[in-house]
Order: structure tokens, then sequence, then C-alpha cells
């Protein structure tokens, strides 16, 4: 294919051969495809024979939103020459598709070099993040509202304590005492309720790799740890097989699986107890564990363990809440990631939960 290209249009070709991107060559007098990398079929959908001197093809890929913004760029990039950049939206398969485009004129008008970039997922993200920040404004709005009566009511009952506490007999303080606490509780479980339901919602972000060293991003998280208050109390460790293990990943969403795995080791592991996270790379995948010597899962919860299932609450050795949405969570990102989870657990000697995530 590269015999009849001129060296600068080979170097573009190879370029195409190893980029993430569709890159494609067109031949603006005899109106055919000179160059076109197996991306560019991909972010398309079409078979290599679908590829002929006429653009109907192209055009029907269009979002019907769209065609006539394409008309215009494609007349004003033909007339005007030289390097722009383009957005275009794709209709696919009943999906929609979005597209950055940067396209070139070749000087003497006879080539149009392009290269193409799927960036579906960060407009997804964008529009679901700015309905997601939306609807948080609501219910903030909802809960300062909800919030604002028991608070109030909370406020008067501790300054009638304030102004009378010398008067009060041991059952008036008793009974003033256990209001507060019952709509403390009450509020908090409202607040944590509100929580999780936003969590989940924002947890169907879809995720979005790159490459990061897993050993430098789990040392990061322990060290954290480390350096917190509860170094005093628990012991944390890290080991790796490996000095380095590289992987395309969401950092972000999965250092937050991490963090919840750790989480509930110290809700579940008593003063002094050792939580260890472990990283290994294996010949087709990489294993991450979390591990504590605690009081274990009771087998009873076993199966239902990542399903969102409140029955499957349980409060931490020092009372501390659980969220009840964390574990279901936590495996729809693994998945989300091509990976599985699952755990060991034993009653009064501990719980570890080991991650599969492919190399690939």
């Amino acid at each position: 294919m590269y015999m009849m290209l001129s060296i600068n249009q080979q170097i573009f070709c190879q370029m195409g051969s190893v980029s993430p991107d569709g890159y494609f060559i067109y031949n603006l007098r005899e109106f055919i495809f000179e160059y076109h990398n197996a991306v560019f079929f991909r972010i398309f959908g079409l078979e290599p024979a679908a590829l002929n001197g006429s653009m109907d093809w192209l055009m029907a890929k269009f979002h019907t939103d769209d065609v006539e913004h394409v008309m215009n760029c494609y007349e004003e990039l033909i007339t005007d020459g030289g390097a722009k950049k383009y957005l275009f939206k794709l209709y696919i398969n009943e999906e929609e598709k979005y597209l950055r485009c940067s396209l070139v004129v070749s000087e003497d008008g006879d080539y149009l070099y392009g290269i193409i970039e799927d960036f579906t997922i960060d407009q997804q993200n964008k529009i679901h993040i700015e309905q997601i920040n939306a609807h948080k404004n609501i219910t903030l709005e909802v809960l300062a509202h909800d919030l604002k009566e028991p608070m109030g009511m909370i406020r008067m009952t501790a300054s009638s304590l304030e102004n009378n506490i010398g008067t009060l007999d041991e059952n008036d303080l008793r009974r003033s005492l256990q209001f507060i606490n019952e709509m403390c509780d009450r509020n908090l479980k409202l607040v944590r309720s509100m929580v999780n339901h936003e969590f989940l919602k924002s947890s169907v972000v879809a995720i979005k790799k790159e490459r990061a060293d897993l050993v430098w991003e789990l040392q990061d998280v322990v060290r954290f740890y480390n350096r917190s208050h509860l170094q005093q109390v628990r012991n944390f460790v890290f080991s790796s097989a490996q000095e380095k293990i590289f992987l395309f990943l969401d950092s972000m969403k999965f250092l937050q699986v991490i963090n919840n795995l750790i989480s509930n080791s110290i809700k579940f592991t008593a003063e002094g107890g050792t939580i260890e996270v472990y990283a290994e790379e294996r010949a087709d995948e990489v294993i991450v564990s979390v591990s504590d010597n605690g009081i274990g899962i009771p087998a009873a919860l076993r199966n239902q363990l990542f399903q969102y299932n409140k029955e499957v609450l349980r409060k931490g050795l020092n009372g501390a809440e659980s969220g009840g949405l964390g574990m279901g969570i936590i495996k729809s990102i693994v998945e989300l990631h091509g990976g599985r989870i699952w755990f060991v657990s034993e009653e009064n000697v501990g719980t570890t939960f080991f991650i599969s995530l492919p190399k690939n």
C-alpha cells in the first residue's frame, strides 16, 4: 500500500498503524481513500469492502442533526485549505458516538489527511456529570429543608438544658438527651440514605482507562492510612511481588474500590489488628488483595454480600454504620474493568478480598 505514497504520507501511515485513533488519507481528485487504518473502520462500524468512490456510506453514519454541519465543515475545509478541527456526532446501531476530527488539506489541494478521535466516553461522562451535579443541587436543597426543622428542635432542647441544668431532675435530663439522640440518629439515616443514593448514581459514569503504575498507586493509598490517626490503632501494610506493575485502568474509580475495602476492614478489625494490601502480576492477569485479621463475614451473609440488600447491613465493632451499597458498587467498578472480585472469610480469623484484572 505504501509504495505509491510520498515519504511524508508513509510516515503518516506508520503513525496510524500504531495509533488508537482513526487515520486516513483521502484523494480529493479521484475520490478514493489512499489509506485508512483498522481503527477508522471500527469507529464508523464498517467493513473494508464498504469503501468506494461514493461518500454516501459515510454521510449515512452521521447523526441527522449533524449532516448539514458536516457538509458545511467540508466545504469550509476545501475552500480555506490548511488545518482545522471539528466535532461531529454519529448515530450507529441506535447509539450516539462523538468524534473529534483533525483535518488537513495538502498544499496542492490533492489530499485530505485526517485523524479521528472517538471521545464518546468523555462526552457521555460530561453529560452524565452535569446531570448528577444538577440533581445534587436539588438533593442539597431538599436535605437542607428536611434538616432545618429537626436541627431547630435539637437546638431548642439543648438551649433548654443549658438554661435549666441546675433545676432539672434526672428523668427530665434523660428524656431530653434521649430526644436529642433519637433526632440525631433519624437525620443521620436521612443523610446517609441520600449520600448512598448519589454515590450509586455517580458510580455509573463510564470508566476511562489510562496507563498507571498500580504498585505506586496502592503504595500511595496505604501511605495515606499510615499517616492518619488510624495508624495508632491499626497496622497498615503494603507488599508487591514486583517493583512496578503497569496496567490500563481508571485509577480514580479503582482506588475508590480499594479505599472502600480498606474502610470495611477497619470497621471489622479490632484495635491492634492488621490490614494488608498486596499486588501480584501474573501471566494474563494482575491480582490485588485486601486482607485483615478481623471478625470475618458470617456465613449467612456471604451469598448476598455483593447485592444491594439492606439485610446484609451490619454495624462495625465500634458501632460504625455500613452504607449497604458499597459492595455492589465495588463489584460493578471491577466488572467495568473487565475483572472479577471474590473473597475468602472465616469468622474470628479474618477476610481477604481478591480482585483479578486482565492485563490486556
